[in-house]
């Protein structure tokens, strides 16, 4: 077997290209779909960091499996193909992905955009951004030096960077196959010059943008792309430099030159000064890129024919699930040196401790359900411990680590002192083990206290359906205060803002730099008794977000854009309904809750129900199940779903509407807002328009709870919003 540590990149899309490299037909689909995700991979590149791993199979016959090729879905051809060939056994996501940002290779030849694996998750392009010489000065986000035309050249082989200084630096745009985008590999190349290229990269108002795909191709039709964008934005950046030049005094001047010569010549043009610091730059620039992707730190395991019971074994080794040394393994050990009693042990100790529950801060809505409770944990109910396997969730770690950082970092609940460093991993490591060691049982108390919130206000049943960690990092570092947590005008006002941020797309993008705003905004707010004129933008793009929220989108009108509404909004509307208690479907004494799943009951059970259930509107000769998998059927909208009772379920299983909703109680018709159809037989419009009804119902409710709520939170100048 052979085993190497570095990667060409352009080598291993070459083979992809000529089909050389291929994905046998017994792979999994393509799960990475998520940008972020995508992002860190290329991050990771750019930052010359380990990417993990691929397996190869070495074969001399093509025709031995059925295969695909990478980011395709058709089986290729293999009696058209001679010569050895190399299967792709594991490494299929981060291969996808690589092959689809550094080049064209997916694209080659494809006639139609059905033919993608995953025609979402692939028609991007990814770009380097340059910060332009007004937005340059002392940004954090210039990384590579271009500012002062200075690329960091020291120790160029082993670089200091981090993927997370990388991400901020990426741009992603995404394209439909006519939209005639120039970077659209769909473009004609009549229509998408190297010239309109280039005007595309210096376009954007404060940066530039490198694109990616163009790196691993060396032919002269690619060069002549790059090299006219390089003098685009070189004749763009200089001129901005000249223009700043000029309005300084002589003084000035001549201090600002130095930092471009060292002899400055008076017959030499200012401008060929700049330039020629600018081509220097990009030279160092544009070979850094290249030695990214000719040396990447991608492991590959090469196993000959001959083996190939040893690749099969390697494989099930590879994905047997094993656990690798991360960030929290490390605290432990930073941990053992100032405490002997474990750091696992120790916060399985603190989940295990009841909720401190005050019924003081608990909402009217819930104050019966909240009674009821007995031997309560908030964060056992939420699933944060496994008490059958003895295990902690991981996303229980994962949001452990961010609030014992931020709490260490600003134990005083400084608005501007959290910091996005904070949740790095390298300032987590950097943590005293004895400042660790002495807020672990606080840390824990305020998860516990984020999950109490939760619970009693935001229709969460389990950690699972807490979409974005960073809410409950944000929640839990607030808890950590007494006065704040025993303040019911404090839970009105998170509860407020948790209802906008969910609806809005708040953290749909940029979740890290918008969670920090999120947390220094509402800590000024606590702690200042600052005005809240900030969340009148988040509350009026309640269910108004573009292409995140919005009704068109909602309502499957983007459809042919290939625009579709994200799962988790569907989550959030079924967990809004249910963050008021009401009545089962078919039996008024029952309750729905939060609280009222039994575990010994199936028949208590929630379950997410289509409001006109797929069975009573299939065609002939089509199941059901198809329907539920079909992304373009609007009967998959958020706004077809609702909570209700395994029990409930199962009495309406294929019922239409009609039917089925003179079957209900009056309360749970009125508490989910279900109305009949004007006629028994509805068609595709119908069915819109009944959920255009319900998402003006929706909205109008949601944005209600929020003006009651922040009315009731102490902040006045919002009441009248």
């Amino acid at each position: 077997m052979e085993n190497k540590n570095i990667s060409d990149l352009t080598e291993l899309i070459k083979q992809i290209e000529a089909n050389e490299i291929l994905l046998p037909d017994f792979q999994r689909e393509f799960v990475w779909k998520d940008v972020e995700q995508q992002k860190q991979l290329v991050a990771s590149v750019l930052a010359r960091m380990p990417i993990g791993s691929i397996l190869l199979l070495q074969s001399s016959n093509p025709k031995e499996f059925s295969s695909k090729a990478l980011g395709r879905k058709q089986i290729i051809n293999t009696s058209e193909l001679g010569g050895n060939v190399e299967y792709l056994l594991d490494g299929q996501q981060r291969m996808t992905v690589l092959t689809n940002v550094f080049s064209n290779a997916i694209f080659q030849g494809l006639t139609s955009v059905n033919d993608l694996v995953a025609p979402m998750a692939l028609k991007r392009r990814f770009f380097i951004k340059l910060p332009k010489w007004k937005s340059a000065e002392n940004s954090e986000e210039d990384i590579f030096g271009f500012h002062d035309l200075n690329f960091p050249t020291n120790n160029i082989d082993n670089p200091t960077y981090l993927s997370g200084e990388i991400m901020p630096i990426l741009e992603v745009i995404e394209f439909n196959k006519n939209d005639g985008k120039v970077f659209n590999p769909f473009t004609s190349e009549e229509k998408a010059t190297p010239n309109d290229l280039a005007k595309f990269c210096i376009s954007k108002k404060d940066s530039y943008l490198i694109p990616l795909y163009l790196i691993t191709s060396n032919d002269q039709k690619t060069n002549r792309k790059i090299s006219r964008i390089a003098t685009k934005i070189k004749d763009d950046y200089v001129s901005d430099m000249k223009d700043y030049y000029d309005r300084l005094s002589k003084d000035e001047q001549e201090k600002f030159i130095k930092k471009y010569t060292d002899e400055p010549d008076e017959d030499r043009k200012i401008e060929d000064i700049f330039a020629g610091n600018f081509n220097a730059w990009w030279t160092s620039f544009n070979e850094y890129l290249k030695d990214c992707i000719k040396m990447t730190a991608l492991s590959q395991l090469v196993v000959s024919e001959a083996q190939r019971g040893r690749a099969i074994d390697i494989y099930e080794n590879l994905n047997r699930g094993g656990v690798s040394l991360n960030t929290f393994d490390l605290m432990t050990a930073k941990v053992a040196v100032v405490s002997s009693e474990g750091l696992y042990q120790r916060l399985i100790k603190y989940i295990l401790e009841p909720t401190e529950i005050d019924k003081n801060v608990v909402p009217e809505r819930m104050e019966a359900e909240v009674a009821k409770l007995t031997n309560y944990n908030a964060s056992l109910r939420l699933g944060c411990y496994n008490e059958n396997n003895n295990t902690i969730a991981p996303k229980y770690l994962n949001a452990f680590l961010d609030v014992i950082s931020l709490r260490c970092y600003n134990p005083d609940f400084i608005p501007r002192e959290y910091k996005l460093d904070y949740i790095k991993q390298d300032k987590i490591l950097d943590l005293n083990p004895e400042n660790i060691n002495q807020n672990v049982e606080i840390v824990c108390k305020g998860i516990d206290r984020a999950s109490f919130f939760l619970q009693t206000r935001c229709g969460i049943r389990k950690l699972s359906e807490v979409n974005n960690l960073f809410i409950l990092v944000l929640l839990a570092c607030i808890f950590l205060k007494d006065k704040w947590f025993h303040d019911k005008k404090v839970h009105n006002l998170l509860e407020a803002w948790y209802w906008c941020v969910i609806f809005s797309g708040e953290f749909d993008k940029d979740q890290n730099r918008n969670f920090i705003k999120n947390i220094q905004l509402l800590t000024k707010s606590l702690v200042d008794s600052q005005d809240i004129e900030w969340l009148k933008n988040m509350k009026s793009m309640i269910l108004n977000a573009p292409n995140y929220s919005d009704k068109e989108l909602l309502l499957y009108e983007k459809v042919d854009d290939e625009r579709y509404p994200k799962k988790n909004l569907a989550d959030y509307i079924c967990q809004f309904l249910l963050s008021e208690p009401c009545p089962s479907m078919f039996d008024s004494e029952e309750v729905m809750s939060v609280f009222s799943e039994k575990t010994k009951s199936d028949n208590t059970s929630l379950e997410a129900h289509h409001i006109i259930p797929l069975g009573s509107v299939k065609k002939i000769g089509q199941v059901s199940g198809a329907l539920r998998r079909d992304v373009r059927s609007i009967y998959n909208s958020p706004l077809n779903f609702i909570y209700i009772t395994k029990k409930d379920n199962n009495s309406i299983s294929d019922k239409s509407v009609n039917d089925y909703i003179q079957e209900i109680t009056s309360e749970a018709r009125s508490r989910l807002m279900l109305t009949k159809f004007q006629n028994d037989e509805y068609n595709d419009d119908d069915v819109k328009d009944f959920l255009s009804e319900r998402f003006d119902r929706l909205q109008g409710l949601i944005r209600n709870r929020v003006g009651e709520l922040l009315a009731n939170s102490g902040y006045s100048s919002y009441c009248s919003n």
